[in-house]
């Protein structure tokens, strides 16, 4: 229900936002590699240990991403390919930022934070893993905790406020622990959704 409120205000600051992009004859595609452009910089900043900057970068790609369709359909070209290309760009967006974050943890020694980001990387692509192959047996299955607008908050918090702690405990760990449960309790929901629609 929070998530649906959240999506139906945010798509009415977007619409405006989309329509004029796509008057001056931006293409949602563009907005989509352009995304993955930032992704790349921010995991070469975590992998590099320009945390804050990382956080600013990962912002920036999310907004594209969240944009990226939006404009397909102001610009009526929302086409397969595009939607193919966004999946795809996402993954790598994604999986470029957790690579950075490993190699970070590795480098100071974070072995917590090291296989917290694994698990991290992992239960990532499963949660749009399941949500496609669903798809692919023609059910729509878009339920669940911890979505990729979620996981991108999450990431920049992450990297932005690693230098604080509660009770002791880094920001960085507490987030990516948080991400990480809620990330294969989102697999389930969408496996028991799916369950709920074909035949066992």
């Amino acid at each position: 229900m929070f998530q649906a409120r959240v999506r139906k205000w945010s798509g009415y600051v977007l619409q405006p936002i989309a329509k004029a992009i796509a008057s001056v004859g931006i293409s949602a595609n563009t907005l989509t590699i352009t995304g993955l452009v930032f992704g790349i910089g921010a995991g070469v900043c975590i992998a590099l240990g320009y945390l804050k900057l990382a956080g600013v970068l990962i912002l920036i790609g999310g907004s594209f991403d969240m944009i990226d369709g939006a404009v397909a359909r102001a610009s009526n070209k929302n086409t397969p390919f595009g939607a193919l290309l966004d999946s795809v760009v996402d993954r790598y967006s994604e999986g470029i930022i957790f690579i950075g974050l490993a190699i970070y943890c590795s480098k100071s020694s974070m072995i917590d934070g090291l296989a917290l980001t694994c698990l991290g990387l992992i239960s990532s692509f499963l949660v749009s893993y399941v949500r496609a192959r669903a798809e692919g047996l023609q059910i729509e299955c878009k339920v669940g905790l911890m979505q990729r607008p979620e996981r991108v908050i999450l990431l920049s918090i992450a990297v932005l406020f690693r230098d604080f702690s509660i009770v002791n405990v880094s920001i960085l760990i507490l987030v990516l622990w948080v991400m990480v449960i809620f990330s294969h309790i989102t697999v389930i929901q969408r496996v028991f959704f799916a369950l709920k629609q074909l035949p066992i």
